[in-house]
């Protein structure tokens, strides 16, 4: 059987383009549809620790889309060796058939469609995109600023990280896109002066307090996808008019950014809403121009299935990517 081999590379090159940047977006914001209708086969993360290292499998299926496994990996060290902290791979199978069809950088792939799954929530809860804050400074901030500036108008970009090198090189890569981005040297400077702020670290203390909030922002973490770690402290949720979240199931059980604040009492399981449900039109999310609005997302499955077959589509109509015979 043949299978198309696709690399860092070929994923960049068809993603960072306006139009499918744009059209990916739209991918993900039907996978959340989906997951939230019921209409994927999709069962919870299986976690894995060697020693202090965080492994997951990651399955997902759904009729006219395909089968897809990650196997996706955390390991802290890797900073020390040159390497991404979070590597993986995607397998794309057909699911009528079964045969594998594409084998993906799960790397690139997971820090697409986690901006993508942002991009969602900025399309459908944020009231305006001029001023955008990003605390982190890493891969995930990069691809952040990759696919926001396809997708949406920023007027200005403020970058905080704990370590300022890095802010400097993501403000570089910024302007090298013609965004207008500066380093700030704090949290709190970055996030008083944006419309939209983005966490995007691995600390596991917050980066995004409450008392620096004001009226029609939108707030979005990425991080902290273990249950004693956090990016947003406790008055960020008590401050929200609404919460939104990629998996009811998934945050109960993997952040502490929701488990924290309902241990707290701050927070129950029925105030998060999914992202799908504002998609479906089941649920509303922004009421008024004064709403603090959250979307606090750990990653699902449906979302690298929706993204590997996205991808997969664009690579073999343009036939590039590696075909080999296993």
């Amino acid at each position: 059987m043949k299978v198309i081999m696709i690399g860092e590379k070929e994923v960049n090159e068809v993603l960072d383009e306006d139009k499918n940047a744009k059209g990916f977006v739209d991918a993900i914001a039907s996978a959340f549809r989906d997951y939230s209708t019921g209409k994927v086969v999709m069962p919870q993360r299986m976690v894995v620790y060697l020693n202090n290292d965080w492994w997951g499998v990651m399955p997902c299926g759904a009729r006219g889309i395909g089968f897809s496994v990650k196997i996706v990996n955390v390991i802290e060290r890797n900073k020390a060796r040159g390497l991404p902290t979070t590597q993986g791979i995607v397998t794309l199978l057909d699911d009528e058939t079964g045969s594998p069809v594409a084998i993906i950088n799960g790397t690139v792939l997971t820090a697409w469609r986690t901006a993508a799954a942002t991009a969602v929530s900025i399309k459908y809860l944020a009231k305006r995109t001029d001023n955008v804050a990003i605390i982190g400074a890493g891969l995930q901030a990069r691809y952040h600023v990759m696919l926001l500036t396809r997708v949406f108008n920023i007027r200005r970009l403020f970058i905080h990280s704990r370590t300022k090198a890095r802010a400097l090189e993501l403000v570089k890569f910024a302007r090298d896109r013609g965004l207008d981005a500066v380093v700030v040297d704090s949290g709190y400077d970055a996030v008083k002066q944006s419309d939209i702020a983005i966490a995007v670290t691995t600390s596991k203390e917050p980066v995004i307090l409450g008392s620096w909030l004001h009226e029609g922002m939108h707030i979005a973490s990425i991080g902290a996808p273990e249950r004693d770690s956090r990016e947003l402290d406790d008055e960020v949720i008590r401050r929200a008019s609404i919460i939104v979240v990629d998996s009811r199931n998934a945050v109960l059980n993997e952040t502490g950014d929701v488990i924290i604040p309902i241990k707290n009492g701050i927070l129950t399981e029925n105030n998060l809403i999914e992202i799908g449900e504002i998609v479906a039109g089941l649920r509303q999310g922004r009421l008024s121009d004064k709403d603090i609005t959250v979307f606090k997302s750990v990653g699902i499955a449906v979302e690298d299935l929706a993204a590997a077959s996205y991808i997969y589509n664009l690579t073999k109509d343009r036939n590039i990517g590696i075909t080999v015979e296993i």
